[in-house]
């Protein structure tokens, strides 16, 4: 009977081992099977986008003018560009024809001139995209550029305060470059999945001079004005080929 008792003690242990023995085995194997956290997380590639636009608006022009009246203060703008986007950060180009309204001398003693101006400016601008609703996104940014105001005259000239009759006269003058400065923003709300409805308010400010332009018309002088613009703008993808993911080290 103390045989029996032995051999079964000795069976026991010996089965109780073998059982830890396998647990410990299944739960190491188990373990090295388990990828190491940097690279069992799958890492998206940074996207980026080549995104050109077109826009058209409204503008309005809110300084004085240095010698006339002005007669109309509401004008178009047109824009034509393209920015380069690396989210959220957009950097862009593009070129602006902006109307500066009219202006009018009045009838004076020796006649009246009539001003229409407008400028030509070339801005970078810089914009950063905000997370926001569903079915749009919203932006600000800063833009630097130059500008060159045009101005078209034509009036009446009378000679001798009208004695001796009167003369019609029309000239275009325009100007070097000028400093422009923008800031604004507005929200992009995607129609499709490349092609986006844009609209934006910015206020501008134009550092022009008063001076008379190319022997013509006086020139505006220090202004600004606020654009209120609508357009749309289409999305060329650019996205970096994923880096291959290491496998991990099988455990020796």
């Amino acid at each position: 009977m103390q045989k029996v008792a032995r051999i079964l003690r000795w069976g026991l242990a010996l089965g109780t081992a073998g059982l830890f023995t396998c647990a410990f085995e299944r739960s190491s194997s188990a373990l090295d099977n388990v990828p190491p956290a940097e690279t069992s997380a799958k890492t998206e590639p940074p996207k980026s986008a080549f995104i050109p636009f077109v826009m058209a608006g409204g503008v309005a022009r809110i300084d004085d003018a240095p010698l006339f009246n002005i007669v109309q203060r509401f004008d178009g703008n047109f824009a034509l560009g393209f920015l380069y986007q690396i989210k959220p950060i957009s950097f862009g180009l593009s070129y602006e024809h902006t109307g500066l309204g009219k202006e009018d001398s009045g009838v004076g003693p020796y006649g009246f001139v009539h001003i229409h101006r407008a400028l030509d400016t070339i801005y970078a601008s810089l914009k950063v995209n905000f997370t926001g609703p569903s079915w749009g996104t919203p932006y600000f940014g800063v833009a630097l550029g130059g500008t060159f105001q045009d101005a078209s005259m034509r009036g009446i000239y009378l000679v001798n305060q009208g004695a001796s009759g009167s003369a019609n006269f029309s000239c275009n003058g325009s100007d070097t470059i000028s400093l422009a400065l923008r800031v604004g923003g507005g929200v992009a709300i995607p129609l499709s999945s490349n092609v986006s409805f844009l609209a934006d308010g910015a206020f501008d400010a134009y550092r022009l001079t008063s001076d008379v332009l190319q022997f013509c018309a006086p020139g505006a002088g220090a202004t600004s004005a606020f654009l209120l613009r609508f357009g749309l703008s289409y999305r060329f993808d650019i996205t970096e080929s994923p880096k291959p993911a290491r496998r991990p080290t099988p455990r020796q």
